[in-house]
């Protein structure tokens, strides 16, 4: 695609100079005067603005500091002189690899050309065969120029405009049948002997001419028509034959970071391997081993390392039955079995030239597709982009151009990051030259070429559109995957983000824990003996800035410094169980951290330096506490809720001592005693949501909501969830309908976002205060997710597991 439209710049160095002569009075067709052989003929119904709209384009303006731009700059003071009153035609014959000649036709008029008010030129007339002509010089510049029946031929080569004069122009049926078909627009192109680069740089034989109509825009380039095949000689068109074109879902599949991707449809598998049989010369057939029977579509997806291939299914059943003898399982990523594949040459031989790839070592399925690559590594990626939504049919640009193509085709070509290769450029036989290689054109991230046969002949959709650097990032490339790792064992709990760059800490089944750095490294390990309770809190013991992590298991209180060291004298240990998660109070956010822990009724409470805080009154519950205590401050009071197991609710001061006595007794549930309008909320285990005044008085309310309800609440936000309905805020989100964790609330760069996971499905979703979805999710994860700062300014970075034994961290921008 890129050689069409920088050698769409060079159809214009064709106005080298114009020569008139009287009008005679015969009159001819346009058609007429076509030179032989050439390759390209645009039918132009606005010269000028033609040229005012390549002027304008963004595309073709990325190529004005090329040699074929620059040569048309110094032309450009010839252009004003040609003024068509009505249709014109511009030939391009390619004479080598670096030289072609240009031919322009149109009906002569008084207005057409006038070469009296250009400077420095010299005119001469010649006379060969009885031909008249004039020759033109400007420069360095030649053009050759006459009138043939009331028609106005200029050409770049002398010998052309011979042989047009002699009668030798396009005659060709096929042309003429092409030439003819009613247009719309103001350009129309017709192109000869058009190639399709699928699977080498020689290029395929694709059909014999194309009528295209293009619209050029500032910020795209559309073109559309139809393009026909002869059965004379072997053109790849052919084999569609017979076959009703299917849906297209390739988009779906396509990392958005590919650099291109292809594929083709058919309703009649047998029929179509027996026509590609016939065009590749063979008479015996290929096993296919029955795979393709129950495949609508098949296509290879290029990526920086390597090539894959997919097949789509129409019964997915069916094709895992076909493959099982062909397949042994090797390994699995994300909960996808990636199994190894023993006819790896089977889609070259099938379906060759439309598949080249010899190397389809393994196969994974995902929903209707099952996808062919050489090496594991390109298999997890290729999962981890259709599992994450990272995928071309997710951009806002691939939605833009389909609205350009049909969702059905024949052939779909894609191609991707500005890489407009010989795939689209050699269909259009045009060459790109080499002074323009190199050239960024990243602002077009996705061209698309597609063909729909019906009958004897294809439509032809070309797509182009230039996007802002906004759009190119759009909504999936918001979220990049920053590391996914496996740990020893099968993880346990939520790996959490840690500190201000983006450190993981985790711990698996084996009790181990890992502080993982920003890339996924394992800083180190340590073995602590028992799980975790709850999560973990970071602290600043020292007062330098320099974060330590305090957490408590059953039988023991850490804090521990980033390099894993114990910090003071911890840990502490203890001989009878803790029975809930460590609390941490620092009052007045001075550093003088209290640490809580709970034995069952009993309260046990340290300083920073592991000692025990004396004075603290409340030492134990009259029954056992049910709810990690919590630090509560409403206005300038400070206040401690523990509630008990007998349905005590205790209002504590600093010291301990009570502070609100409260009448009722509470059923309690696991969500947290909170604050909420300046009261103290408690939702029930029967759901009723119980408000408690600072003077100690009750209001009760039915939820009236689902057995999986949750609340919760960070100063102004406050999250709430019924089965599928989320609300934030009081604005509703309503989740598609599944198994959904409990929402968590995290304040990051003076926002507040809240996570929530859809459990069965693995999609992790992260909303705003506004309860609009952060772009590029839902993204895969299998547990509750944990948000926290990462390396950048104001980046985020989202921890979640994975696999039974992966974290997979997300960088979100």
């Amino acid at each position: 695609m890129e050689k069409f439209f920088g050698k769409s710049l060079l159809l214009l160095l064709l106005i080298s100079l114009w020569g008139c002569k009287e009008t005679p009075q015969k009159t001819g067709t346009l058609m007429d005067f076509v030179p032989e052989n050439a390759s390209v003929i645009l039918k132009i119904t606005n010269w000028e603005g033609l040229q005012a709209d390549i002027e304008n384009n963004s595309l073709l303006s990325k190529f004005d500091k090329t040699i074929p731009y620059l040569f048309l700059s110094k032309q450009a003071p010839l252009l004003k002189y040609l003024h068509p009153d009505s249709q014109s035609l511009l030939c391009v014959n390619t004479l080598n690899d670096s030289l072609s000649a240009y031919t322009f036709i149109a009906r002569q008029t008084s207005n057409l050309f006038h070469p009296d008010s250009i400077q420095d030129k010299i005119v001469e007339t010649l006379k060969i065969d009885d031909h008249t002509f004039q020759r033109i010089t400007l420069g360095e510049k030649i053009a050759f120029t006459t009138i043939v029946d009331s028609v106005f031929v200029t050409s770049s080569s002398q010998q052309i405009l011979m042989n047009i004069l002699k009668g030798r122009t396009e005659r060709e049926a096929t042309f003429k049948k092409v030439f003819e078909l009613p247009t719309s627009g103001e350009l129309t192109a017709i192109l000869r002997g058009n190639k399709i680069f699928l699977t080498d740089s020689s290029g395929v034989d694709f059909t014999s001419w194309t009528a295209v109509d293009v619209s050029i825009a500032p910020e795209s380039f559309k073109a559309t028509g139809i393009t026909l095949a002869t059965d004379t000689i072997p053109q790849l068109l052919n084999i569609f034959d017979g076959q009703v074109p299917q849906q297209n879902d390739l988009a779906d599949l396509v990392p958005i970071d590919a650099l291109g991707a292809m594929s083709f449809t058919f309703d009649d598998a047998e029929q179509l391997q027996s026509q590609l049989r016939t065009f590749r010369g063979e008479t015996e057939a290929v096993k296919t081993t029955g795979i393709f029977g129950s495949i609508s579509e098949v296509g290879t997806i290029d990526t920086k390392g390597e090539t894959a291939l997919f097949i789509k299914s129409i019964d997915a059943a069916l094709t895992s039955d076909a493959l099982a003898r062909f397949v042994t399982t090797e390994n699995s990523f994300r909960e996808i079995e990636i199994k190894s594949f023993s006819e790896p040459e089977l889609f070259q031989k099938t379906f060759y030239p439309l598949i080249n790839a010899q190397k389809a070592n393994y196969v994974f399925q995902l929903d209707n597709f099952f996808v062919f690559t050489e090496s594991e590594v390109s298999a997890q990626g290729l999962i981890a982009s259709y599992q994450n939504a990272t995928t071309l049919k997710n951009t806002s640009y691939f939605k833009k151009t389909a609205q350009d193509l049909s969702s059905s085709s024949s052939l779909l070509i894609f191609k991707m990051q500005g890489d407009f290769s010989e795939s689209l450029s050699g269909f259009f036989n045009l060459n790109f030259q080499k002074s323009s290689k190199g050239i960024s054109l990243k602002e077009f991230p996705l061209a698309a070429l597609q063909f729909s046969v019906d009958r004897n002949f294809a439509h032809v959709t070309l797509s182009c559109r230039e996007e802002g650097s906004a759009e190119i990032k759009n909504v999936a490339s918001t979220v990049l995957e920053k590391f996914n790792v496996n740990l020893e064992n099968p993880v346990l709990g939520i790996p959490q983000i840690i500190g201000d760059n983006g450190n993981v800490v985790v711990q698996d089944v084996g009790n181990k824990l890992y502080y993982l750095s920003e890339n996924g490294k394992t800083l180190w390990s340590k073995n602590l003996g028992s799980p975790i309770l709850g999560k973990i809190e970071e602290v600043d013991i020292y007062g330098k800035g320099n974060k330590q992590m305090a957490f408590a298991t059953k039988n023991a209180l850490y804090v521990l410094d980033r390099n894993g060291k114990d910090a003071n004298q911890f840990p502490l240990k203890f001989k009878d169980e803790i029975t809930q998660p460590l609390s941490v109070f620092d009052y007045d956010n001075n550093r003088k951290y209290r640490f809580m822990v709970v034995q069952g009724k009993d309260v046990l409470l340290y300083d920073k330096d592991g000692k025990t805080v004396k004075g603290f009154a409340f030492t134990k519950a009259k029954s056992n506490i049910v709810q990690s205590p919590e630090h509560i401050r409403i206005g300038k009071k400070d206040y401690i809720v523990i509630p008990e197991e007998n349905g005590t609710l205790n209002i504590l001061s600093r010291v301990g001592k009570p502070r609100i006595s409260v009448a009722k007794k509470f059923h309690f549930s696991e969500i947290p005693i909170s604050v909420e309008d300046n009261t103290f909320v408690v939702i029930s285990a029967e759901n009723t949501k119980e408000r408690i005044s600072e003077d100690g008085k009750v209001t009760s309310q039915n939820l009236k909501v689902g057995a999986s309800y949750w609340f919760a609440i960070n100063r102004n936000t406050k999250a709430t969830l019924d089965n599928n309905l989320l609300r934030i805020d009081g604005k509703l989100v309503e989740l598609p309908v599944g198994l959904y964790s409990r929402p968590h609330l995290f304040d990051i760069h003076n926002k507040t976002y809240i996570t929530i996971t859809e459990i069965q499905e693995r999609k992790v979703y992260v909303f705003d205060s506004n309860a609009d979805p952060l772009n590029g999710f839902p993204i895969y994860g299998t547990s509750e997710a944990s948000l926290g700062k990462n390396e950048t300014k104001n980046g985020i970075r989202l921890s979640v597991k994975g696999d039974s034994k992966g974290v997979i961290v997300y960088d979100i921008d």
